[in-house]
């Protein structure tokens, strides 16, 4: 397999990952992979995981990259300042976030993959340190495009989230009988026959156990039952009697450094010894094939000699020699920090005061994950009951931002908080309601929020209560919760006297009641429209109300501002979920290209960041989409996927969203029952799909379905009703469909007002509501007998459908025109709608002219993969050259314009 990728590395990259349990021949598998790869010119990559070094964040990426470095000064200075910031060379950029990183590594390896083909070897990944293990994750997605192999070992018992569907997973299994046979005789021949069948029984199979187990056991007497790796372990250790103290002693120093380095491993011991200590010492040690000395690092044989000889140590030798560590590691702050600790017993506060500092370090390097562990660590030195609390709690508030309820859970039972500190109490609360999306209709977690709420208040926390308020309103759209409950939430925050312009205030009226103070709402939002916002999370807070509250015209671009800050930051959590709301309101507005473009990139990072939810929203938005260009066959998997990303999580409002997809895709294929069974749902409040913040997103199709399935009394009812919750003055495009649901219901005499109001100046924000209500008042007139008439809009609403390629609407209005007395010639495929919506963007951003690597810097992809697709585009359009993508595309337009 791996002769395989390594000879087809001209047809792209790829990913493989060997697992195995201990001495199965995972890391010797490496070096021939290592030797294939330096036979055909590969530049040669590596790093290995090691248990007393998984604290050391980045550590075992920076000793993969080290060569590369030179090359960094190329980079895109984000990616650049990310990558020195997380290696500790760069301090005054900010924390960078993992994926900026994760970027920055991508593009340092493609880069050096032009010049001659990558392979990177990552051994012992189960014991990377988290921030490289992310990394790892995030470019074994993205190497189809590059001449990079990426081969990574880790044990069995291992849960991997590296790769996809296209990465290569092998399993190594045992030798059959007869190799593990002369495996053992050539190692140990001579053995007694019961002996020798032991070893091979016990070994089963496994190459390190037929090498090893001969080499610690010869007695065939009684020997209680162990597990393969504490027999390896035990094995090993059974050397130990047989060497000198000095050397044993060695041997234990090098199992407790985390570092290869001959230099410290020797004067730590000549510190513990009391001695002078020279290389000839180690000498027995490596005579007995328990480690290998290369220039000046010590390495073990395998791992397992490493754990065996930290057991065999005991603590107080342990403690001496993380002492002496300490004391000889003189450059590395962090690493004399962490000694310092393992040589401590009881609390020691100015020790802890340094890993309070040492976990700002890591923050500073983006590395979370590390300074959870390092605060828990302070925690244990800490004197006092409120000193540890403190900090367990400060680290939960972070596992809570990582989304990892368990390690948070876990921190809070450590923290033992007094029933007393109310504040701390909230601050707990918190902590559960964001490590969980809160999705599931649960009321009590509502009023909870309320009260803790209050709380906040109470201590003077204003901030906090306001952030538990806004997560309670959002409780109450997502959950449909009852009014009595929203005009709680409300109360609570007109109670904080926050400034009317606070985002957050906003945010509660809107997600309370969209409908009745969506008027109010809107204003505000005008007001702060056209404001440049520093924080992206701002400008998504705005966007998101003004989706809520249906002004998706100023909701794009607060959307849109949001979404290029957080992909310039690496927040590709986040921006996941931007996007997908960025999307929703660009169809709205017309831009269907660029909603499709959102919700494919929406569901691809939503999928590689955890995001459930967002990857059933955005798959959603792709239904509706594809519903309403014809493409049904295409719709319905993609609704049958969400539907059961939907069901899963439990949330009403993407079951909402869910019914408008498949109505509106059932209204354009002219099933219009069919539509009205989806439809109804929204409003029909037993349904799980009925949710009082989305359901006037499909008033319009609801109204259409209705009346021409003969239901147009259920139309009128919901008709009013949503006009009531309104009142008195809707939001321009609940308006706009107010208007046309009552043109589509009032009796022939009447209808004309009420198309000719509908169609005022608001409706050209929403080309695909203003074009069905042109078609329905073109046919109106064709009825009345006024052909002549109808024909004017008829043709603007063929025409804006044929921007749209809404192909079901536009087929119908051709089909008026015919009957009204003018042809229409077809319509016809551009050049631009055969590329797929990344090819899409690619080539839009080609246009505009951006390099390969500031657009793979923008979609988080290796220059090399935006190549590719710039290869397959020139190929689709007919074109040699970037000079050709301007014509192409000039084509696309916004009807909005």
């Amino acid at each position: 397999m791996i002769d395989h990728l390594i000879e087809r590395i001209d047809q792209g990259g790829s990913t493989i990952v060997i697992s195995g349990e201990p001495g199965i021949g995972k890391s010797a598998l490496l070096d021939v992979a290592r030797h294939r790869a330096s036979e055909r010119g590969f530049t040669v990559l590596g790093m290995t995981g090691v248990l007393a070094e998984v604290h050391l964040p980045f550590a075992a990426l920076e000793q993969a990259l080290r060569p590369l470095m030179k090359g960094a000064v190329g980079l895109v200075p984000r990616q650049r300042s990310a990558l020195l910031a997380a290696f500790g060379m760069h301090d005054d950029a900010g924390p960078p976030d993992i994926f900026l990183v994760a970027l920055a590594t991508l593009s340092l390896l493609s880069e050096r993959a032009t010049r001659e083909p990558l392979l990177l070897v990552a051994d012992d990944a189960q014991w990377l340190d988290q921030a490289t293990y992310e990394v790892l994750a995030f470019i074994s997605r993205r190497l189809s495009s590059d001449p990079i192999v990426l081969v990574v070992a880790m044990r069995d018992d291992f849960k991997s989230s590296l790769g996809d569907a296209s990465t290569y997973r092998l399993r190594l299994s045992g030798l059959d009988a007869a190799d593990a046979e002369h495996l053992l005789d050539a190692n140990a021949p001579g053995l007694p026959a019961e002996l020798r069948s032991r070893f091979l029984k016990e070994a089963s199979g496994n190459p390190l156990a037929l090498v090893e187990l001969p080499r610690g056991e010869r007695a065939a007497g009684d020997i209680p039952w162990l597990p393969l790796t504490d027999r390896l372990e035990r094995a090993f250790s059974n050397r130990l009697p047989d060497l000198p103290h000095i050397a044993r002693l060695l041997l234990f120093v090098t199992a407790e450094n985390d570092s290869t380095s001959l230099h410290e491993i020797l004067f730590a011991g000549q510190a513990v010894l009391g001695e002078r200590v020279g290389i000839d010492a180690m000498a027995p040690a490596v005579a007995a094939k328990l480690i290998e000395i290369n220039g000046t690092e010590v390495r073990f044989r395998h791992p397992l000699v490493r754990s065996a000889m930290h057991q065999a140590a005991d603590p107080v030798t342990r403690q001496r020699i993380h002492a002496a560590l300490a004391a000889v590691i003189h450059d590395q702050l962090d690493r004399q920090l962490w000694h310092r600790a393992a040589a401590t017993i009881g609390p020691d506060d100015e020790l802890a005061g340094e890993y309070d500092r040492m976990a700002a370090r890591a923050l500073r390097r983006g590395a979370v994950a590390m300074a959870i562990e390092v605060l828990e660590s302070a925690a244990r030195l800490s004197s006092t009951a409120k000193a540890k609390s403190d900090r367990l709690l400060r680290a939960a508030e972070l596992a809570a931002d990582l989304g990892q309820p368990e390690l948070m859970e876990r921190l809070l039972r450590q923290a033992d908080i007094d029933e007393s500190n109310q504040l701390a109490l909230v601050r707990i609360a918190w902590c559960r309601e964001i490590s969980q999306p809160p999705a599931v209709n649960d009321p009590a977690k509502i009023l909870a929020l309320i009260g803790f709420a209050a709380r906040a208040h109470t201590a003077g926390a204003i901030d906090l209560a306001s952030n538990l308020l806004w997560r309670a309103a959002q409780r109450c759209w997502w959950s449909s919760a009852s009014d009595e409950l929203c005009a709680r939430v409300h109360d609570a925050a007109t109670r904080l006297q926050l400034p009317d312009t606070d985002p957050r205030l906003i945010a509660i009226s809107a997600y309370v009641e969209p409908l009745r103070r969506g008027a109010d709402v809107y204003l505000k939002l005008q007001g702060l429209a056209g404001n440049a916002h520093n924080d992206p999370t701002v400008a998504s807070i705005l966007g998101s109300i003004a989706n809520v509250v249906g002004t998706f015209d100023i909701g794009v671009s607060f959307l849109a501002e949001s979404s290029a800050a957080l992909r310039t930051q690496g927040r590709l959590s986040d921006l996941a979920r931007v996007l997908f709301a960025q999307g929703w309101a660009e169809t709205e507005v017309g831009d269907w290209r660029g909603a499709m473009r959102e919700a494919e990139e929406s569901a691809r990072l939503a999928e590689e960041t955890g995001g459930l939810p967002w990857i059933a929203a955005a798959t959603i938005l792709k239904a509706r989409l594809a519903g309403m260009q014809g493409n049904l066959e295409q719709s319905e998997a993609y609704a049958a996927q969400a539907e059961a990303l939907a069901l899963s999580i439990g949330a009403s409002f993407l079951l909402a969203m869910l019914q408008i997809a498949r109505g509106v895709s059932a209204i354009g294929a002219g099933r219009h029952w069919e539509a009205f069974e989806h439809l109804r749902r929204l409003f029909t409040t037993a349904d799980p799909a009925f949710n009082f913040g989305v359901r006037f997103f499909g008033l319009a199709d609801f109204v259409e379905a209705a009346v021409s399935s003969g239901n147009a009394d259920a139309a009128s009812r919901v008709l009013d009703e949503i006009e009531r919750a309104s009142a008195p003055t809707p939001v321009p495009w609940v308006g706009t469909m107010l208007q046309y649901g009552k043109a589509l219901l009032a009796a022939p005499e009447d209808a004309e007002q009420f198309f000719l109001q509908g169609l005022g100046p608001a409706a050209k924000k929403w080309p695909f509501l203003r074009a069905r209500f042109l078609l329905a008042y073109g046919r109106w007139l064709r009825r009345q007998r006024r052909s002549a008439n109808a024909r004017a809009p008829l043709r603007e609403a063929r025409d804006m459908f044929d921007a749209l390629g809404a192909s079901p609407w536009s087929d119908r209005a051709r089909e008026e025109l015919r009957a009204s007395g003018e042809t229409s010639r077809r319509r016809t495929e551009q050049v631009w709608e055969t590329l797929t919506p990344q090819e899409l963007h690619i080539a839009q951003l080609a246009a505009e002219g951006l390099s390969n690597k500031e657009i793979g810097a923008r979609l988080y992809l290796s220059h090399r993969t935006v190549g590719y697709h710039l290869h397959r585009i020139f190929s689709k359009a007919g074109i040699t050259s970037r000079a050709g993508l301007g014509p192409i595309l000039a084509s696309i337009s916004r009807p909005a314009d």
